[in-house]
């Protein structure tokens, strides 16, 4: 049976079509407009979806029992019970496609999507967007190191949309519409902010109730989709770290299980990163402190950095206490806190990340690059924080500069390659970055310029020049104190990983 064709069906001139019985619709072909008919086609329904194991988690699995028990309200993330941990990372190959066993969703081809409306709306589009690989990867990319880790994000999701479209939907549409102005390639229309579509996702994330392991995966990832949305639009805010610790607190207790699947790598180790390298910043506690595993985290966003996290965490208690309350020089507590900075130096300069099997064959080595390029500067850049911690501007600046041009050259290298900035989607070293270029003026500004097709971490860069800027200013002026004081009193944008 014959419909109205593509085009008229898309602009509502299906009354009007004079596709008929041709394979081509006369109306479109007068006006130059390449068009076909659409035929119906009966649906195929599965009598049970494929399994994709993913490490612990079954994905597909957890949608039908999800679908099976919303009757009932009773949903939980579904674990294999059979396998034990996995010693690494399960990883996608690059000719792997995913798309959902699910038939109520429909992949439609690029063409198709290049003509979507500019404005995400629906469900429907959140969706169609999540299940095309083009589209999906055009967001995401700037927080994805390579595309290996496309297909397991997809999956990942796909499963807490379909499970959580209520909780989730308004937030990552506003996401969506924000993230195609920063795409490499015009896949998508771009879109003008949606702030409505925002606010909504802030006021579900506030009022989430977190009962079981979906709904806790549900709140991390939109209190990270609404920390960038927050981050991109309202630089001068201060309320993007809030966000994320808020999803954080409601989602403590699930943790512990969520970090254990390595399919939810991509919702549980963005938030922990974000949420350390801000502590880190302001001399806060993180609200988690990311203990070893069992097995090798290789992360889309983290890289290789996850043995390194926990560091970072000491590092945040020991500055948080000298915020606080510095114990008395002499003191048995001053002399304590200061051992235990010592312990810290030597275990961060002996660190050097963990790495499965196969590293360059999973993920490819541009991917590798960058993530090893990004474990190298994040190691440099908490030395230098530990050595900001007890020297104040204007003491010991030569091991700070040595230290700050050691990220400035793990950076250059990577930077000299045309083709490895090309063909690497992100570069989370925004925090590093910033790091050095308060001890040293020039050569991060010249990095800014090398890296600028990575849009959102550079922007983000080039918006933290103004307190830069102040630091230096106020070194030159003759301020004596630990730059971590001007943070308290100046610094009122996000620093992000």
């Amino acid at each position: 049976m014959s419909k109205a064709c593509a085009h008229c069906n898309t602009s509502k001139e299906k009354e009007t079509c004079a596709a008929g019985t041709s394979p081509t619709c006369m109306r479109c072909n007068r006006l130059k407009i390449g068009s076909t008919a659409r035929h119906s086609k009966r649906m195929i329904h599965h009598t049970s979806p494929k399994d994709v194991q993913h490490g612990d988690l079954r994905v597909s699995t957890a949608v039908s029992r999800q679908r099976a028990k919303s009757k009932d309200n009773d949903s939980h993330l579904s674990y294999s019970s059979s396998s034990p941990c996995s010693s690494s990372s399960s990883t996608p190959r690059d000719d792997e496609p995913w798309t959902p066993d699910s038939t109520e969703v429909v992949v439609i081809s690029p063409e198709k999507l290049l003509a979507a409306p500019v404005n995400f709306q629906t469900t429907s589009d959140a969706l169609r967007t999540v299940t095309d690989v083009e589209q999906f990867s055009a967001i995401h990319s700037p927080f994805i190191f390579g595309s290996s880790f496309i297909p397991g994000s997809q999956k990942t999701v796909y499963a807490i949309l379909q499970l959580s479209a209520p909780v989730l939907t308004e937030g990552y549409l506003a996401f969506l519409g924000l993230m195609s102005n920063y795409q490499k390639s015009p896949v998508i229309r771009r879109s003008e902010p949606d702030m409505f579509k925002a606010a909504k996702g802030l006021q579900r994330l506030r009022s989430v109730e977190i009962s079981n392991d979906y709904s806790a995966a549900c709140a991390l990832f939109l209190g990270q989709t609404m920390y960038v949305f927050d981050v991109l639009t309202a630089p001068y805010s201060s309320t993007a770290h809030s966000i994320v610790r808020s999803s954080l607190m409601s989602t403590k207790a699930w943790l512990p299980r969520l970090v254990q699947a390595p399919i939810m790598d991509t919702i549980t180790m963005s938030p922990i990163l974000i949420d350390t390298v801000e502590c880190l910043v302001h001399r806060e506690i993180p609200i988690i402190r990311l203990d070893p595993q069992r097995r090798v985290i290789v992360d889309r966003y983290l890289g290789l950095c996850a043995t390194l996290l926990p560091h970072l965490y000491d590092i945040c208690e020991c500055s948080n206490t000298l915020k606080i309350q510095a114990p008395p020089v002499g003191s048995e507590a001053h002399t304590a806190l200061h051992d235990r900075l010592d312990g810290l130096e030597q275990t961060i300069r002996r660190w050097r990340p963990q790495t499965p099997s196969g590293l360059f064959e999973s993920y490819g080595q541009h991917a590798v690059l960058a993530m090893v390029t990004q474990a190298n500067v994040y190691r440099l850049a908490a030395l230098l924080i530990l050595h900001r911690l007890r020297y104040p501007l204007g003491v010991e600046d030569g091991a700070a500069w040595k230290l700050a041009n050691g990220i400035f050259s793990e950076l250059s290298f990577f930077a000299k390659s045309a083709v490895n900035v090309k063909e690497s989607s992100a570069l989370p070293v925004v925090f590093p970055l910033t790091m050095a270029m308060f001890e040293i003026y020039g050569p991060g500004e010249d990095l800014l310029e090398r890296l600028t097709s990575f849009t959102v971490q550079i922007s983000c860069v080039a918006r933290l020049q103004e307190f830069v800027k102040l630091a230096r200013a106020s070194r030159e002026s003759g301020f004596g104190g630990i730059w971590f004081d001007l943070v308290d009193a100046h610094l009122r944008v996000a620093v992000p990983p």
